[in-house]
């Protein structure tokens, strides 16, 4: 299975939504085209999606690995 990575996405307000991101080994990219509001609805789109979470990125700091 892919390898994808979760993050927040930066918005006025004080939602905190969140999107996933897969980059190939050629550097094409695809990203959810919608922000989830709930942490646990982007992971389950990107499974349904056929990409594996492995972590959540804030800024550039680690804070959540999926295993």
């Amino acid at each position: 299975m892919k390898t994808c990575q979760i993050f927040h996405v930066p918005h006025k307000g004080s939602s905190f939504p969140w999107k996933w991101r897969y980059v190939a080994p050629d550097g094409r990219v695809s990203e959810s085209k919608r922000e989830y509001q709930l942490f646990y609805e982007c992971v389950s789109a990107a499974r349904e999606s056929g990409y594996e979470p492995q972590s959540i990125t804030a800024d550039r700091y680690d804070i959540y690995r999926v295993v």
